[in-house]
C-alpha cells in the first residue's frame, strides 16, 4: 500500500495544452455560440478597438452542401456590429418572461432575465428579446437579444443572463462550462482555463456591479465593438479620394438623351437628361458581383474609371418661371434603379415645388445586382461582403452624380434655359424611400455634400427588419433550401451585420450626427414611416428615430419608447408614423408578415407628408400638418 501511494504521489497530471479548440463550450450548439464573443477574438494594439476577430474557419456555418462559409472578411475587423443581435440557445425556453420590444423598458429593470452592459461606463443597453420563432421546432430557435439603441464603437459589452425557464419547468440547462467558471470548478480544457482569469476578472465583475449575483448566472459572455475607423474608414477615403480626382468641376460626362415632356398638355416633367458619369472606381471590377480592391493593408485603392449612369428631371414650373433651383437627389427602393424617381407624386412634388430631381442606381443593391445577389446567398453566403463592398463603390458613384450637377454639368445647356442654369449647387438634398431610406443614412453621413435628408418607411438594422419583411420570403426559401438548421440560418443572418453596417444606415447610426467624423457635419433626418409595413417593419424606423436623436411632432401618432414629443416648428431630426385603420398590424413574430393591409406605399403619397418634407428640406424646419394625429385609408391614399 505504501509503495502504491508513493507511485500515485510521483504520478503528474497532463498539463492541458494552452490552444483554444475553435468552439466555444458555453454554448456547445455551434462552435460560434454565444455571439458575437470576444473567444472569437484577440487581443490587438493595433487595431483602434484593441481586438481583432479571429474566427476559426470550422466553426462557420455549413450548408447542405458541404460548403463551409470562409471568416475571412470577418477576420478583417476590430469588432462586431453595434447593432448586432446577441445570440445563444436554450432548449425548450420558455419565451413569456422576455422583455418583448412592446415593452423595451423592462429590459432595463433591476428584475430583467438579461442585461447588455457597457465593460466600462456601466450603462445598460435598452434591446428587446424574442425566440426565433422562424425555427420549425423548439430544437432551431435561438434566443435574440435586439439592441434598440447603437452599442458604443470599439467598445467591450457583457451579456448576463438569469432566471430564464423552460416550458417544460424548471429553471433552464447551464452548460458545464459555464458552471465551471461561474463556479471555480476546475476543467480539463483550455477553451475554460484559458478564460477563467478573463471571467474573474472582466465579466463577473461588471455583472456584480450591477447588482448581479454570480450564484445566480446562467451564462454569461462578453463581446467588442467595431470601431467606427475600421467599419466606415474605407469608403469616407473612397469618398475622399474620388472628390480630390474630380476637383470642382465634377467627373466628366456625356449627355446621352434628352427627353422633352409636353407642359401644355398636363405633363409635370418638361425635361428629363440621361447621362453618363465617368467616375473613379476601387473595386475590382466594375460588374456585379465583385468585391473591393485591396492592398498590403487590406485597404482599397484606385482602380481606374468607369461609367455611371445618371438622370434629371427638369419640371414644367422651373422651365415655364426659370431660377436656380434645388437639387433633391432620390434613393430607389429594393434591387430597382433610377427609373423609379419618374413616379407620378415625385413629379407632381418636383412641379409643386420647383425641384431638380436627380437620381441614379444603387450599385450593389440594384436591379442589376439581384442574380449575383441571389447566386451567393444560395451558393457562397460566405462571399457576402460583395454585397456591402460594391454598395460603398455605389455610394461614391452616388455622391459624383450629386457633384456633377454641382459643378460643370450643372452649367450644360441640358440643365439650362436661355444660357442661365437651372441648378442652385448650394441646396443640395436627398430623399428615399424603403431600400432608399434603409441604405440612404449610409450614404446620407458619408456624402460631405449632405446635410438634410428625409427618410421614407426606413429602418435597420437589416438583421431586425429581413425576417419581419414580406420581401425576404423568396431569399427565405433559398436560405431555407441550403441549410438543414434555422440555427444556422440565423447564425448567418446575425454573422451578416457586421459587413453590412458600412453601406446601410445602421451602421451610421452615430456616425451620421450624434459623433460625426472630424470635420465632418453633423446632419439633420426626417423619417416618415407607415404602422403595419409588411415590408419596412416600424420597429427598425424607431430604432434609426432614436439613435439619430429625433423627435416625434405633436400630436404624435402613439407614444414610442425612447422618442420624445415636440410640438411642431423645430429644427434638428423627426420621426412621423401615419396610422391606417384599414392596414395591418405590425408583425409581433420574426417572420415575414402577408402583405395584405400592406401600408408601405402609403406615407409617400400623403399630402401632409409632402408638405412636412418640403419644408424641411427648404428650410431645416420640422411642421405639423396633419389635422390631428397623422392616420388615413389606404382605400383613399394607396390602394
Amino acid at each position: 500500500m505504501l509503495s502504491l501511494l508513493a507511485l500515485m504521489a510521483c504520478t503528474k497530471t497532463e498539463p492541458i495544452e494552452e490552444v483554444f479548440t475553435g468552439c466555444d463550450p458555453l454554448d456547445e450548439t455551434r462552435c460560434l455560440l454565444p455571439f458575437p464573443s470576444t473567444y472569437h477574438m484577440v487581443e490587438d494594439a493595433d487595431q483602434v478597438s484593441g481586438w481583432k476577430v479571429n474566427i476559426a474557419e470550422h466553426a462557420m456555418p455549413e450548408n447542405r452542401d458541404d460548403y463551409q462559409m470562409s471568416p475571412r472578411h470577418w477576420n478583417e475587423k476590430d469588432g462586431f456590429s453595434t447593432l448586432s443581435p446577441v445570440v445563444t440557445f436554450f432548449p425548450d425556453l420558455d419565451p413569456s418572461d422576455l422583455p418583448g420590444h412592446e415593452n423595451i423598458a423592462a429590459s432595463l429593470a433591476d428584475d430583467s432575465p438579461i442585461a447588455l452592459i457597457n465593460a466600462e461606463t456601466g450603462e445598460l443597453v435598452p434591446f428587446f428579446a424574442e425566440v426565433d420563432v422562424s425555427g420549425e421546432t423548439a430544437t432551431q430557435r435561438l434566443l435574440m437579444i435586439r439592441p434598440m439603441e447603437p452599442m458604443e464603437h470599439g467598445a467591450r459589452y457583457v451579456v448576463g443572463i438569469r432566471n430564464l425557464k423552460k416550458q417544460s419547468g424548471g429553471d433552464v440547462d447551464v452548460s458545464d462550462a459555464f458552471a465551471a467558471l461561474r463556479d471555480g470548478t476546475e476543467t480539463d480544457t483550455w477553451d475554460v482555463e484559458g478564460r477563467r482569469g478573463h471571467f474573474d476578472d472582466e465579466i463577473f465583475p461588471v455583472l456584480e456591479g450591477a447588482g448581479w449575483e454570480r450564484s445566480e448566472l446562467q451564462l454569461a459572455w462578453d463581446f467588442v465593438t467595431l470601431s467606427k475607423e475600421n467599419s466606415l474608414g474605407r469608403v469616407m477615403w473612397m469618398r475622399d479620394d474620388a472628390t480630390e480626382r474630380v476637383g470642382a468641376s465634377g467627373p466628366a460626362y456625356t449627355v446621352t438623351e434628352i427627353e422633352e415632356g409636353d407642359c401644355e398638355g398636363g405633363a409635370t416633367i418638361g425635361r428629363t437628361v440621361y447621362v453618363d458619369l465617368t467616375v473613379p472606381m476601387y473595386t475590382e471590377s466594375e460588374d456585379p458581383g465583385t468585391f473591393l480592391t485591396r492592398d498590403e493593408n487590406g485597404q482599397p485603392f484606385y482602380n481606374g474609371e468607369t461609367t455611371a449612369q445618371m438622370m434629371v428631371r427638369i419640371p414644367c414650373s422651373l422651365l415655364a418661371d426659370p431660377e436656380p433651383a434645388m437639387v433633391v437627389q432620390y434613393g430607389h427602393g429594393l434591387f430597382g434603379d433610377l427609373g423609379e424617381a419618374r413616379t407620378g407624386y415625385l413629379s407632381q412634388m418636383a412641379n409643386d415645388y420647383k425641384w431638380v430631381v436627380i437620381a441614379s442606381d444603387w450599385v450593389g443593391m440594384s436591379e442589376s445586382d439581384v442574380k449575383d445577389v441571389t447566386l451567393m446567398l444560395a451558393l457562397e453566403p460566405g462571399e457576402f461582403a460583395m454585397l456591402p463592398e460594391r454598395s460603398m463603390q455605389g455610394f461614391v458613384q452616388m455622391d459624383m452624380a450629386l457633384r456633377a450637377v454641382r459643378g460643370d454639368l450643372g452649367q450644360d445647356e441640358a440643365l439650362s434655359v436661355d444660357g442661365a442654369s437651372l441648378i442652385d449647387p448650394d441646396r443640395v438634398t436627398y430623399y428615399g424611400n424603403s431600400q432608399g431610406g434603409i441604405l440612404g443614412p449610409a450614404y446620407v453621413g458619408m456624402s460631405g455634400q449632405l446635410e438634410r435628408a428625409v427618410f421614407g418607411v426606413a429602418g435597420g438594422p437589416y438583421t431586425l427588419l429581413l425576417s419581419r419583411s414580406a420581401d425576404f420570403d423568396p431569399f427565405f426559401l433559398i436560405f431555407k433550401a441550403k441549410f438543414p438548421d434555422q440555427i444556422d440560418i440565423s447564425l448567418t443572418l446575425t454573422l451578416m451585420q457586421t459587413l453590412w453596417d458600412v453601406s446601410e444606415g445602421s451602421g451610421w447610426t452615430r456616425a451620421l450626427n450624434q459623433e460625426p467624423f472630424e470635420g465632418e457635419v453633423a446632419k439633420q433626418v426626417l423619417i416618415q414611416n407607415g404602422i403595419g409595413d409588411a415590408q419596412v417593419t416600424t420597429l427598425g424606423g424607431q430604432v434609426l428615430a432614436r439613435s439619430f436623436g429625433a423627435n416625434s411632432i405633436a400630436p404624435e401618432t402613439r407614444p414610442v419608447w425612447g422618442i420624445e414629443e415636440k410640438e411642431g416648428g423645430f429644427t434638428g431630426s423627426g420621426f412621423v408614423e401615419w396610422y391606417y385603420a384599414d392596414g395591418s398590424t405590425e408583425p409581433v413574430e420574426n417572420i415575414p408578415p402577408e402583405k395584405e393591409g400592406d401600408t408601405h406605399d402609403c406615407p409617400r403619397k400623403e399630402p401632409a407628408a409632402h408638405e412636412q418634407l418640403r419644408d424641411f428640406l427648404e428650410t431645416g424646419v420640422i411642421n405639423q400638418y396633419c389635422v390631428g394625429t397623422c392616420e388615413g385609408l389606404i382605400a383613399e391614399t394607396c390602394p
